[in-house]
């Protein structure tokens, strides 16, 4: 008997977070996993930074004075693992039998990182991938994450993986990914400048997007974000230069490619939200293999090769089992505690 290959609907999210508000945007989060379920999907990708929203103030003004009270606010409502927040999707993911792919910003230890988490139907937190490499101005709110965070989960719906804005330019990255033989991709972006002739504009990121389709074979679910007026109104206030640099509101870009680069789903307006579908039929990828697999037989290693490192790269490596010094209140008070050696 031949191999049977999945068939199902996906969906790729386009909508404006509640703006740093975590529980807000949570709670909006599993609502859309909840309509996107009731209309068939079994895989659901949520655009950049969603929860609780995307830094636009890197872009309007310095990091100092401006930005840093911005930060700490996001800092108070960025997504810890475990958490309430994380238990919720969890709890929605299981609820809708759904896999889910949500962009957030996560806090670890003292730092924040760009992170999508992978939930299945089970409602297991399966993995994340944290972005490699923040882009520009956004290294002064995130760090780097390394190749143990780029993983590809082999389930019952197919090879999944993500990647996060202009991560799908770097060819490495993609090289990489394909290494892994995925097969449906989210691809996660936050809103974009309405400026055609800005490289932050959604023409070369839609671009880069299909180019990821054809290169990989892979089916690409495109979710961006939107501008609205409250995220506007927070991040400028009457400042009317900053207002001018976020010159149209709007700026979203969602929809699901297929293999051959091709838009399969329908179509959203670019400054309204809503949910692209498409139907995703895996063995339609072996079409494109026939053609090009860079990562196997279309490649030339005796030429070029990659060496992807998916090992940890902590930036400090703790040995040893440190001695917990410690003594309690009600230690202290115990006749004895005056037997205590110093430390």
């Amino acid at each position: 008997m031949s191999k049977q290959y999945p068939k199902f609907r996906a969906a790729a999210v386009q909508a404006a977070p509640v703006f740093l508000d975590l529980d807000a945007t949570v709670e909006k989060t599993c609502s859309i996993i909840e309509e996107a379920t009731n209309n068939g999907a079994k895989l659901i990708g949520f655009p950049e930074a969603f929860i609780p929203g995307y830094p636009w103030w890197i872009f309007a003004g310095d990091p100092g004075a401006y930005g840093a009270p911005y930060y700490a606010e996001l800092y108070k409502n960025a997504v810890e693992i475990p958490s309430n927040a994380v238990r919720k999707i969890s709890e929605t993911a299981k609820n809708t039998e759904t896999y889910v792919c949500v962009s957030v910003t996560e806090l670890d230890g003292g730092s924040l990182f760009l992170t999508q988490l992978w939930f299945d139907p089970s409602g297991n937190l399966i993995g994340k991938h944290r972005k490699l490499k923040p882009t520009n101005a956004e290294r002064y709110i995130w760090g780097d994450g390394d190749g143990s965070t780029m993983p590809v989960f082999d389930t019952d719906i197919g090879r999944l993986g993500g990647l996060q804005c202009w991560e799908h330019l770097i060819p490495l990255n993609v090289t990489a990914m394909n290494s892994q033989n995925e097969q449906v991709h989210v691809a996660s972006w936050p809103a974009f400048f309405a400026d055609p002739d800005s490289l932050l504009s959604v023409g070369p990121n839609e671009t880069a997007s299909r180019y990821y389709s054809v290169a990989t074979q892979t089916y690409t679910l495109m979710s961006s974000q939107i501008h609205t007026q409250e995220i506007i109104d927070k991040v400028c206030g009457d400042d009317e230069y900053k207002r001018g640099i976020f010159n149209r509101i709007g700026g979203g870009c969602t929809k699901i490619f297929g293999p051959n680069g091709r838009v399969i789903s329908n179509e959203i307006a670019h400054d309204e939200e809503g949910i692209a579908y498409a139907d995703i039929d895996i063995e339609a990828i072996i079409y494109s293999k026939y053609l090009i697999d860079p990562a196997g037989h279309y490649s030339t290693p005796s030429v070029v090769s990659l060496n992807f490192n998916q090992n940890p790269q902590p930036p400090v490596r703790r040995y040893g089992d440190p001695k917990n010094t410690s003594i309690s209140f009600e230690q202290l008070q115990e006749e004895d505690s005056k037997t205590v050696q110093p430390i």
